[in-house]
Parts: C-alpha cells; structure tokens; sequence
C-alpha cells in the first residue's frame, strides 16, 4: 500500500505524534498507510553552537532516522518502501523542504506536500537571529558568570549537565528554535541554503503538492489577542516603513532601507494611505511575509524541474466560532486528521473532509491528485504549475482552478530581493 510520512508542526517548539490532535482515520479510510515520528523539539532538537561541537538541527536529523527506518521496514507492515509520500504543515512543511533540497534524503520518498511552510520559508528558522548567540544565552539564564570567554564545549558541557526542567526554563525565557546552516562536518545535515539549491535544481526533484491557507496571520493575531496586535502592528509600519521588510531580505550595502519598505508598503495600501485605516492590509502583507510569497516562490522555481500542484485552503469550518470567512494557519488540519478538539459535525464539513482526503491519497498512490477527472467526489483536474501560469486550485466549498491572485504583489516581491537585495538569497 502506499505510504504517507507525516511530520507535525508547532514552530519547532512544540508538537507531538497524537490522535488527540492528528488522528489517522480520514487518509486510512482512502487506503494508505499513514506512518508518525517524534522529533526533538526546541532547544533539545535545533541548539547550535555554529561550530562542530554542537552542530545542530538534531530534531531534523531525527526525522531523517524515521524516513530511513521506515524506507528499511514498512514492507513488514503492508507498506510500499517505493510509494513513500512526506508531508506536513507549518514546522512540518518547513520540515518536508529541507528533505527536499538535502541529498541525504534522496530515495526516502518520492513525492512530497508541504502546508503552510516549504523550503523557502523563513519565519521559523534562527539563521537571522545567531543560534550561537543563543546557546550562550540559554547558559547565561542559569549562571550569568557565563560569558562569551567560555568555550562552546564549555557551553555544552554545562547545559548538558542541568536538568531538563532548569534547561525547558531556560528555553521559554530566550525561546528561539528552528534550522540552522551547519559547519562542514560527516555529520552535518544542513550546509546549503535553499534558494540557490532550488534554482540551479540542485535538489531531490520529486513531484510536489504545497500551499497556504487564504489568511495565514489571522490564526496568529487570533492566539495573540486579535484586534489589538494587529493595531499594534499597523501602527509599528506606519511609524517606521523599515518595519515591513522582511528578516530574510537583506538589503545590498547601498540601498536606502526606507526607499524599499516604501516599495512594499505601497503594494498592499498604496501610496498615500496607512496600515491603520487597512487592518486588511496588514492580515495580507503579514501572510505573505510568513507563508505566501515562498510558497509561490518555491512553486514557480520547482515547477521548472518537477510537476507541482499549487493550492489555496479557502474553507471555512462552520462549527467553529466565525471569524471573517476565510481560513486561517493551519486550518487543513481539521479536515485531513480525525480529532476530537475539531470534529466534523456539519454535512458540509464531511464532504469537504471526504474530498482534501481524496486529493491528498491520490497524489501519494498515482503522483497526481485528480488521476480520474470524472471522479464523482472530485469532478475536477488540478492543473499543474507552470512558470507561463501559477494557477492554484481553491479549496472551498466548490473545489475550482483560479489564477494567481499574488500576481502584483510577487512582482514587487521578485523586484525588491533581485534588485535590492543582496546574493545569495537565504529565503524568499
């Protein structure tokens, strides 16, 4: 039987293998074989000292243990080892794109999804924030005699020695957590960025599904307090038009920073309005800079190598408090795992479910998500990418081809890292 390899998301930070939140049932019942592996998480899975005494991303190096063993053993279970699918959403998704463009996971899988984060995606990743500066950190929370005079052996060796609950402590304080660039080492897994890989299809050129839900940030203003972030936010862009350039823009020696958050703010509200008289504006940009932009980014490059199929999660749960209408991170979820926390109690609900299901199988069983475009559930052809045509699929209530609705926006975005930005890329 055909395999899915899921790997969960939670920044990195949190996460585990539950039905509670990621039950199996739905994909079982579309005859796959659905396999869950626990990482390491936080400062346990991606400390990096960026030296070869800790090297990091040991969290991803345990995902790559469980797609080997898997590879090695899932015959004995009814699976296929050569009809192998990774997929996940948010840290998952980040997570199913560094196997994409490593070479030590050629031959794991042979097609992959990424939800809600891919390889181009930085949001989560602590390259910009300096993992070594961080393990320092974390040691100096607990003995502030620490200083950059100790060695990082010495720094392992002293958080190494403290109980798990004084290093959890320690983490919260100075929480900073995701994949890292390595040293040169045998035992490196991330030496490369990912947007020359991807470029120069230097990567492991599987088919591909990704894509994003229709307003990504509302699920984060939502658990940070809604209305009042986002104000917060609105106002930062408009006090300091350098506050919309995203961290993983790093702008050329000469460039005047103001002159490019110009040019992104223009975009989303033009040139002479606010981001506080367009909260809309700010849900858009936020969602683009965390998840958008690189998706589509990674569809365009990837689409030149591999068949990729582009989606849009438009669907709104109707049992669930209303919030605008529209989707917000991560909302897949709920439709491709059976949980008691989201339960599927609307008709509606169940037909939706029934069909992302559908889509999800089809790909990992044939390589492409609409193999019969009579199929009654379906009644449809997901369109593949291409770089003449970024057209997505809507997954709503009517499952339909749209054009690209970024089009403006990735014009600009393509202007200001091309243009202003310096080489090479490290995400888009």
């Amino acid at each position: 039987m055909p395999v899915m390899f899921f790997i969960y998301g939670g920044a990195f930070t949190m996460g585990c293998t539950s039905d509670v939140t990621a039950g199996p049932f739905y994909l079982l019942d579309d005859d796959v074989i659905i396999v869950y592996t626990n990482y390491r998480l936080g400062l346990y899975g991606f400390l990096s000292t960026q030296d070869d005494v800790v090297l990091g991303n040991a969290g991803l190096k345990d995902q790559l243990l469980a797609m080997k063993w898997t590879k090695n053993n899932i015959a004995l279970f009814g699976g296929d080892p050569g009809k192998i699918t990774i997929f996940g959403g948010s840290a998952g998704g980040i997570s199913v794109g560094a196997h994409i463009v490593n070479p030590k996971s050629a031959g794991l899988y042979r097609a992959a999804i990424c939800q809600s984060g891919c390889s181009l995606t930085y949001i989560n990743t602590i390259n910009q924030n300096n993992p070594r500066q961080a393990a320092y950190d974390y040691a100096k929370y607990v003995d502030p005699t620490i200083s950059e005079k100790n060695t990082t052996a010495e720094i392992r060796d002293f958080l190494q020695s403290l109980p798990a609950d004084v290093l959890t402590s320690a983490f919260a304080a100075n929480t900073r957590s995701g994949i890292s660039i390595e040293v040169e080492h045998e035992d490196a897994y991330v030496t490369n960025l990912s947007f020359p890989q991807l470029e120069s299809g230097n990567f492991n050129q599987v088919p591909l599904i990704l894509g994003t839900t229709s307003s990504e940030s509302l699920s984060f203003y939502g658990l940070l307090g809604g209305v009042p972030i986002i104000n917060t936010t609105a106002v930062n862009f408009d006090l300091d038009v350098t506050n919309v350039i995203p961290s993983d823009l790093i702008l050329l020696p000469d460039i005047n920073a103001t002159h490019v958050g110009t040019i992104i703010k223009d975009a989303y509200v033009g040139s002479n309005r606010s981001f506080s008289e367009n909260w809309a504006a700010v849900l858009e940009l936020t969602s683009d800079r965390m998840f958008v932009k690189s998706t589509l980014k990674q569809a365009e490059m990837q689409s030149i190598f591999t068949p990729v199929y582009l989606y849009q999660f438009s669907f709104q749960m109707i049992n669930l408090p209303p919030v605008t209408g529209i989707a917000g991170h991560g909302a897949e979820g709920a439709y491709l795992f059976s949980s008691p926390l989201t339960p599927l109690l609307a008709e509606r609900d169940v037909l939706f479910s029934k069909r992302i299901v559908r889509l999800w199988t089809n790909f990992a069983k044939t390589l492409n998500p609409t193999p019969d475009s009579m199929d009654p559930l379906l009644n449809l052809t997901w369109t593949k990418v291409s770089r003449a045509s970024i057209q997505y699929l809507d997954l709503d209530d009517d499952l339909a081809m749209k054009p690209n609705r970024k089009e403006k926006e990735m014009a600009m975005w393509n202007d200001v890292y091309y243009t202003y930005g310096q080489r090479p890329i490290i995400g888009f």
